[in-house]
């Protein structure tokens, strides 16, 4: 293919990529005709001529093939109005986007990829970038290009290439990519050896030497002056013009310099106690002044913001370059005696607000030597043009149409807020540049309504050069000020900056020593995982952090929440990009010497753990996730400039890939704070919305009365009022009558009734109760003028407890029971020690805490069945006011290797949360027994996980464990030891006083006859060997035999009146009985005719409709009535026959035989 005359091409269309390189993927059609043929990738060079102009350039091959794409189809091949017939697809050749656009190609552009095999070779190639921002570019990432040019860059075009002798034509550009946010520009000037003058391109050998020339900046003339912005050079002779070429530039690279830029706020510590600056000012290191920038007072300050770090612009939005902030600013120069180090420049507040980087710390700016100032009477007016922000507010900003006067009371008012005040040098006094941009910072006393605004120069000629930076040393009092129609905020200036860290106000309460160990472990670039349950106040911490890394260490900080990424829509590239852009940004703010924090808060909703015997997209996508930011933390992480701080609920809902990855050196667990720590909590949430008792309450200002809006003005009243050129009076806001905390509210009771409340629960605990003050006041409260302060006081806090779960309990099934320790009977020692084990420590904490004994933790119940137990475990949630987490022993065990132990670890989890807690294990021997007894070695494993969690390293606290067993003789002695279950509870057979004391209690609730109620000690002297759960048996049979006496005797009344209204059914329902010793046959009686019968029956109906009425409502006031004796007659009472009958049924459960083992 080297020898032919014609070498194969192609016609094809680009499609721009990101490759990062100068080499291009070809169609499949020319990479099979190159596999064909064997031929090497790197002996490749890609010829790529277009038309619109003629031009030719030549680039190397990736290897790799374009994807095919369908090819558009026409307005005329819609319309049918022509009838050739397009191909379905294109050959597109993919180009690298960047290189593209230096060569000025755009996506879909017809070329003709021509191929060459085995080109001459260049051993020395000269290069030169083509700006000098190409040169500090290439200059600041040296070592990097060195590495990387070959793998970038195998196609050079021929500097001398002339065609057919005609003019030669120029090289074109070739795009180098430093880093993965910057680029610089470059073209061929020489090669060598030297490609004759018909050779247009030439391929660089593998061990080829590059040279790069520098591109300096053109220096600027020094003139007269006494500030001295830039030094001076005398016009030379000929003969001197390459010595003074060599001084400027010289000159020119001692007076550019790039350094990390820091708000003068955010290192206020380095800086002596002063009053705030208030003009546009920069802050060097003296040497370095000295040296670079000797002699000059104003440089020009530009904040290089790389292209890739940029948020994606949505479709269909603008231009992302009209919306950037001011490119350069002029400001006075200083010293600074105590920098942190000498490439480290602090920025004056108005310079941040003028630059668009507000509260900066990190970054590059970039520092020159500022031009010559405008004269003063070049400029004719300076107008400014105010920041809308608002709809009401922009009604009241009418000033183009404002008479003379209004105009210049509101240039008295621009010229008051920007002058010099209390000895300080306002920013009219200092360096104006056109377009500077004026806005809010610390100090400035702005008045209401005044967002800000862009001041710019009218000249008194068209002149004057748009590209110079023109500016002031300051400005004129006797210019003119014009204000312009207000505009809406810049976009720069309206969103933040998603990735900065947001700052909270919210106090930190009982984490002192917490936040100093993780700022020791970041300080020292140890990255952390920070767990908590929900409501733990895990963001609170790491903003906290932040902000402490950011002021003390200047900390480039960047925040970043997880939950935005964490759904189904965003798609792998998405995710991937958007990681890849916040560590790209923390890499930036750390570079000349400088160290970054990303926090990435809830990680474990973009990163979940692995579910367990699930295979689908979600466990993919999970370990996918993981692995890229696994990749990318190693990347960004390992060089000792960026830490990470993430945040998640638990160690355990974290993949496995990420905190196993070595991504994390260490793992910090925020806990629930303890009842003094809750109080704090409680007494500072509770005072932010108290108010002091203030007199005359009554009394309100009429301007005040609405609260004040989102910006911290006064709601819109009128036209006057919300004009900010009516002085710097401000309002006053009263502000609304306030809470009052109730003097009988003690917040240690609140608190010690909070136990497992984490700090956000608290929050919203507090936030209920003044709900419930405000709905008390509200009706207890007439309606009256003069309104009373709100009081807080407990019951209020209880309501709010009232229905309210906290959020580490909302997953935890606690059990409640209503059995106390008075409905048990017998067991007096087993309650006493169960009392002093589980309630007493929680009851009396703060004694407790002064005792240096270790207190007991675990307690095993052991016993015959049905001796109690499980029930006084049950009395254990209604007596001692604990949580309390039942579980069954089999529950645990699963046949899957691993599940089990999982399960013990997710129990003790739980109880952790819910803490003060009580986990009780019944059936404690099915799940502990002796290790070496099982096959499948389930039980061994569980066995194992018990011993650790019950004492293991982390230890328990809060957390008491309560098993049950009617065979201990099988449990593994490992778990009987101290420090596990340091108590052996007996849960024995009742004796005679036990037996009558449970009898006693089961009784209470029961109504017995006379002759029973004094015989319960003879019914307990007959039911020797009688567990508690056969004497409860006893009683229910007793029960079921005087229900069944009951039941005989209302069935047996129940027969005799069916069979009577049986035999009734037939009689009429009228019968008349005559009364006397007459006979029917009566002659003196007249007949009787059968209309005259019926209302005779009518009426009798009657009669006995009212009598029946009356005897249902004598009813009712007899059932109303307190119960008489028929009444109680049919009351259930159990005799002592009903007792005896029970006896000669029930025979006790537990016989000799085993009841043997357990006394031994």
């Amino acid at each position: 293919m080297a020898s032919r005359k014609h070498p194969p091409s192609a016609s094809a269309e680009l499609a721009l990529v990101h490759l990062k390189n100068c080499l291009v993927n070809l169609p499949p059609s020319l990479v099979s005709l190159l596999v064909n043929v064997d031929t090497p990738v790197q002996n490749v060079v890609v010829e790529l001529s277009f038309k619109s102009p003629p031009t030719s350039v030549f680039l190397g091959w990736t290897g790799m093939p374009s994807k095919r794409r369908p090819a558009p189809v026409s307005r005329q091949g819609i319309m049918g109005s022509r009838g050739s017939i397009r191909d379905q697809e294109v050959q597109p050749v993919e180009m690298d986007a960047i290189l593209a656009s230096a060569l000025g190609l755009s996506d879909g552009q017809k070329v003709t990829a021509t191929l060459h095999v085995d080109p001459p070779v260049a051993h020395t190639v000269n290069i030169e970038p083509i700006t000098p921002e190409d040169w500090e570019m290439i200059e600041l990432h040296a070592s990097f290009l060195e590495l990387n040019l070959q793998s970038q860059v195998r196609a050079l075009p021929n500097p001398a290439y002339a065609p057919d002798g005609h003019k030669s034509i120029p090289p074109h550009a070739l795009t180098l990519h430093l880093s993965p946010t910057s680029s610089a520009n470059i073209k061929v000037f020489s090669l060598e050896p030297a490609l004759p003058p018909h050779v247009p391109f030439a391929k660089m050998s593998p061990n080829a030497e590059v040279i790069v020339a520098p591109k300096t900046r053109v220096k600027s003339v020094q003139g007269s002056g006494d500030h001295r912005s830039v030094a001076s050079t005398s016009k030379s002779r000929r003969s001197a013009a390459s010595a003074a070429r060599r001084r400027a530039v010289k000159e020119e690279l001692r007076q550019t310099v790039l350094l990390r830029a820091v708000d003068r706020t955010a290192c206020s510590q380095w800086f002596d106690d002063g009053p705030v600056c208030l003009d546009l000012s920069i802050w060097i290191d003296r040497d370095l002044l000295s040296n670079s920038f000797k002699g000059i007072d104003y440089v020009t300050v530009d904040v290089i913001r790389p292209v890739g770090l940029r948020e994606p612009q949505p479709e269909g939005a603008s231009d992302p370059n009209a919306a950037a902030a001011p490119s350069k600013v002029v400001a006075r120069l200083k010293p600074w005696d105590d920098a942190p180090s000498g490439q480290t420049a602090a920025l004056s507040s108005p310079l941040c607000v003028a630059l668009g980087c507000c509260g900066i710390v990190g970054g590059i700016v970039k520092i020159q030597a500022a031009p010559q100032p405008l004269p003063q009477g070049l400029i004719q007016r300076i107008r400014v043009t105010p920041f809308d922000v608002g709809s009401k507010l922009a009604q009241g900003l009418r000033l183009g149409g404002e008479s003379r006067a209004e105009q210049e009371e509101s240039a008295r008012s621009f010229r008051h807020m920007y002058s010099s005040s209390s000895g300080m040098q306002g920013l009219l006094q200092g360096p104006v540049t056109d377009g500077l941009v004026v806005g809010l910072f610390d100090g400035l006393e702005a008045p209401r309504g005044w967002a800000g605004g862009i001041v710019e120069f009218e000249y008194r000629s068209d002149a004057m050069s748009k590209d110079a930076v023109s500016w002031m040393t300051s400005l004129d009092p006797k210019t003119a000020l014009e204000f312009q129609q207000p505009q809406p905020r810049p976009a720069w200036m309206a969103s933040s900056d998603p990735l900065e860290s947001p700052v909270t106000d919210s106090p930190l309460i009982g984490v002192d020593s917490l936040l100093d160990s993780l700022q020791t472990h970041l300080s020292n670039m140890s990255s952390v995982l920070l767990t908590g349950s929900m409501g733990s106040g895990k963001t609170s911490v790491a903003k906290e952090l932040a902000r402490r890394l950011s002021r003390e260490s200047l900390f480039h900080t960047i925040y970043f929440s997880c939950r935005s990424l964490a759904n189904e829509e965003t798609s792998m590239a998405t995710i991937k990009e958007t990681l890849s852009r916040v560590f790209m940004s923390a890499g930036w703010g750390a570079r000349l010497g400088g160290k970054a924090l990303v926090v990435l808060d809830d990680l474990d909703k973009l990163c979940p753990a692995e579910t367990e015997l699930e295979v689908g997209n979600d466990n993919g996508r999970s370990r996918q996730v993981s692995e890229t930011l696994r990749s990318i933390t190693r990347r960004f992480c390992h060089g000792g400039d960026v830490v990470l701080l993430a945040t998640a609920q638990g160690k355990d809902s974290t993949n496995g890939v990420f905190v196993s990855g070595h991504v994390v050196r260490e793992i910090v667990e925020l806990r629930a704070p303890d009842k003094a720590t809750r109080r704090r909590i409680l007494e500072s949430l509770a005072k932010q919305f108290v108010t002091p008792a203030r007199e005359n309450d009554g009394r309100t200002s009429s301007n005040n009365s609405r609260p004040p809006t989102a910006d911290g003005s006064a709601a819109a009243g009128g036209g006057e009022d919300d004009h900010w050129m009516h002085g710097s009076e401000q309002a006053g806001s009263a502000g609304p009558d306030g809470f009052v905390l109730d003097p009988d509210l003690d917040l240690v009771d609140v608190a010690g009734s909070t136990d497992g409340y984490m700090a956000g629960d608290l929050e919203v605990l507090v936030s209920r109760a003044r709900n419930e003050a405000l709905i008390r006041s509200i009706s207890d409260q007439p309606s009256s003028g003069r309104k009373q302060p709100i009081r807080l006081g407990r019951q209020d806090f209880e309501k709010a407890r009232k229905g309210f779960t906290p959020a580490s309990l909302r997953n935890v099934p606690l059990q409640s029971s209503t059995t106390t320790f008075d409905s048990i009977g017998g067991l007096h020692e087993t309650r006493r020690m169960l009392l002093e084990t589980l309630e007493y420590p929680t009851k009396y904490a703060p004694i407790f805490a002064q005792c240096p004994l270790r207190l007991r933790s675990g307690l095993l119940l052991y016993g015959y069945p049905g001796c109690g137990k499980t029930l006084l475990a049950s009395a254990v949630a209604g007596q001692c006011g604990l949580n309390f987490i039942s579980v069954k022993g089999p529950e645990i065990l699963n046949k899957y290797i691993g599940a089990s132990e999982k399960s013990v670890r997710d129990l003790f989890d739980r109880a952790q949360a819910a803490r003060p807690c009580v986990l009780f294990f019944d059936e404690f021997d099915s799940i502990a027994p002796k290790r070496g007894h099982d096959s499948t070695g389930v039980t061994d494993r569980v066995v194992n996980q018990l011993l650790t969690q019950m004492d293991g390293a982390e230890g328990l606290s809060g957390v008491y464990v309560l098993a049950a067993t009617s065979r201990p003789d099988l449990i593994d002695p490992a778990l009987l030891r101290p420090g596990r279950l340091d108590k052996s509870l007996l849960c024995d057979m009742p004796s005679v006083d036990d037996r009558a004391d449970i009898l006693a209690s089961l009784l209470a609730k029961v109504r017995l006859s006379d002759d029973a109620s004094g015989r319960l000690m003879d019914v307990a002297r007959r039911t020797e060997g009688f567990s508690g759960a056969d004497l409860q048996a006893l009683v229910s049979n007793a029960q079921l035999e005087a229900i069944h006496d009951v039941l005989d005797a209302t069935k047996t009344t129940t027969t005799s009146d069916g069979q009577r209204q049986h035999d009734t059914v037939s009689v009429p329902s009228f019968v008349q009985f005559r009364y006397g010793t007459g006979s029917d046959s009566d002659s003196d009686s007249p007949p009787q005719t059968a209309s005259s019968k019926l209302a005779q029956e009518a009426a009798m109906a009657s009669k006995l409709q009212h009598i029946r009425r009356a005897r249902n409502k004598a009813k009712k006031r007899d059932d109303d009535a307190p119960r008489g004796g028929k009444q109680q007659a049919d009351e259930v009472v159990m005799g002592w026959r009903h007792v005896a009958s029970a006896l000669d049924k029930t025979r006790a459960s537990i016989g000799g035989p085993d009841r043997h083992p357990m006394s031994t």
